[in-house]
């Protein structure tokens, strides 16, 4: 991955598309700080990640970024209603945040999975392995907008859906970020059906490592 420059503003929901070994899950993964890179910086809320101490890091992850990864990353053994509460667990200021908007933090994350078609509560209390992959997915979406997030970097987070489930999860992961003042960056390789966001950005466009590549193949 070789990106010279990409801005993007606070409260902006960006999607970046492009196929698949584009990079985009590797910038995102470097958003995050999962990533060490060589050259270049990374600055996310106004943190450099190449730089920040490795508490800071945790601290900043906890409190200010949603995450949703491409294959879901659920605790397996957990149920998935306390999956979706992790962050509040991790975060006092994600717990507070929650619990202001929706009275508890149990509430909050009924409200999100209702806006993502699980609409029966009890429906929660299984193991998360024992669901199917678009609802482990619906788990994972639930689970970074819980607690207003500042940033939610959502990786391919509508794989697993049909075309319905697809416009459901965009549209909450736009409306949610949009109603907090967060910003929202996803990624996907879908270049069709995909409403509302302020900016598209095609990540082979920018990536110049893609281009070299192509040049010598």
């Amino acid at each position: 991955m070789n990106i010279p420059e990409l801005v993007i503003t606070a409260g902006e929901t960006v999607c970046i598309q492009g196929g698949n070994g584009s990079g985009k899950t590797a910038l995102l993964r470097a958003m995050m700080g999962l990533t060490s890179f060589s050259k270049g910086e990374v600055v996310v809320l106004g943190e450099d990640m190449g730089k920040i101490g490795a508490l800071a890091l945790e601290r900043l992850r906890a409190d200010a970024i949603g995450f949703v990864f491409q294959h879901y990353r659920l605790v397996p053994y957990l149920s998935a209603f306390d999956n979706i509460l992790l962050p509040c667990y991790f975060s006092s200021k994600r717990k507070e945040d929650a619990e202001k908007r929706s009275e508890t933090v149990a509430n909050d994350a009924f409200r999100l999975i209702r806006k993502l078609s699980l609409k029966d509560p009890s429906r929660l209390s299984k193991n998360a392995e024992n669901y199917s992959a678009g609802q482990q997915q619906r788990f994972a979406i639930a689970r970074a907008l819980i607690g207003k997030p500042e940033m939610v970097l959502a990786d391919e987070p509508a794989s697993a859906m049909d075309c319905k489930g697809k416009k459901a999860v965009y549209r909450l992961l736009q409306d949610e970020c949009r109603a907090s003042g967060a910003t929202l960056i996803c990624t996907t390789h879908d270049e069709s059906g995909i409403d509302g966001f302020d900016r598209y950005i095609n990540m082979e466009t920018i990536n110049l490592a893609k281009e070299r590549e192509n040049r010598w193949s």
